[in-house]
């Protein structure tokens, strides 16, 4: 009784895994290859025109190198593929603005979420501080690292609970006007880990069901051929 049940348990994990790759929500452009498009900001956009297109504050631009729109920013690629778009940055001296938001719709209640982002500096000086919010509560914080081009990830899980719907904004509480600049990339959201990687407790439980499903054919055989 107790395996049938394990084996269950472990097809229901099959089953949710398979059922959330199909309803999982995903950012829209995420990794930026699109350009300017698929989200909102409060900072202004400027398109790539030179090494001096990022000197105002409070403005963004999508390019493949944070040097080829400011001359005393570091040259280093993309997360995603080291010569694709990211989003560039010159963080506002106004507090919260947000730097970039997107509304998602058609969320399953009840459900947990998982929500990356890869952040990294363009200049070492006065670190930007980033908070995290989805419908307008925080869901964490990261202050990039003070090492220009070295990309570090901001993860957490939302509940989605009773909402369907997902308001997704990242504000810079630095407001410092030297420094302070910065680059986004590979921004995910969906009832995945980042990579594809589920929740350990559901690996556990398909590979358990895998498992006894194999024992139980197993011992079929074996009792057909002793009958």
């Amino acid at each position: 009784m107790k395996s049938k049940l394990l084996l269950a348990a472990g097809a229901a994990a099959m089953a949710g895994l398979i059922a959330s790759g199909a309803q999982a929500a995903g950012v829209v452009n995420g990794n930026f290859s699109a350009g300017n498009t698929g989200f909102t900001s409060g900072y202004g956009y400027l398109a790539p025109a030179g090494p001096f297109t990022l000197y105002p504050e409070g403005r963004y631009t999508v390019d493949t190198n944070p040097n080829n729109v400011h001359n005393l920013w570091a040259s280093y690629g993309d997360h995603t593929t080291g010569s694709g778009q990211m989003m560039i940055v010159n963080g506002a001296t106004a507090p919260n603005k947000p730097v970039w938001a997107e509304s998602l719709s058609g969320l399953s209640t009840s459900t947990n979420y998982f929500f990356s982002v890869w952040v990294a500096s363009s200049y070492p000086t006065s670190p930007a501080m980033l908070d995290f919010s989805i419908n307008g509560s925080s869901i964490g914080s990261l202050t990039a690292s003070s090492t220009t081009g070295l990309w570090t990830q901001f993860y957490s899980t939302w509940n989605s609970g009773a909402s369907t719907t997902a308001s997704i904004a990242l504000v810079n509480q630095n407001t410092a006007s030297g420094g302070n600049d910065f680059t986004l990339d590979d921004i995910a959201f969906g009832t995945t880990r980042p990579g594809g990687v589920p929740e350990p407790a559901s690996w556990a439980l398909m590979i358990m069901g895998v498992g006894l499903a194999g024992a139980a054919i197993r011992r079929r055989r074996a009792s057909a051929a002793t009958a």
